[in-house]
């Protein structure tokens, strides 16, 4: 979320455009008239095809707000695939598997959410 809706609307000295601090506020492609040699157009952020190929891509590249998940486990896949074990680890202050072609993501999430506090007796 790089705020163009934000940037506009202070250029043009007033609320032109709908802003969110959640990425994916702008649907529509608008253009407005900063002054009579200067059109300002508001989009939403561009998505390349080669670059962003899933819903996951999106999610960890900030494009599609987190609460927009319905599955989780495309994304934490995704992840893994980036992210060393050590570095979860360190930043997240987790204990994982030293293998990392067994760390799953139900491993993750239940290391993280132990570590949070979310997990109830038993481990639930």
């Amino acid at each position: 979320n790089v705020g163009k809706s934000s940037t506009i609307n202070k250029l043009l000295n007033s609320k032109k455009v709908r802003v969110s601090e959640t990425p994916g506020k702008t649907k529509h492609f608008q253009t407005l008239i900063l002054t009579e040699d200067i059109t300002v157009c508001d989009c939403p952020g561009l998505v390349m095809p080669s670059v962003v190929a899933s819903k996951a891509d999106m999610v960890l590249n900030g494009i599609l707000p987190v609460d927009q998940l319905r599955d989780h486990v495309p994304s934490i896949q995704l992840l893994l695939q980036f992210i060393p074990t050590h570095v979860l680890e360190f930043k997240y202050g987790m204990v994982l598997p030293c293998e990392p072609e067994i760390l799953g993501v139900e491993q993750v999430l239940t290391a993280y959410a132990t570590i949070r506090g979310y997990m109830a007796t038993g481990g639930r």
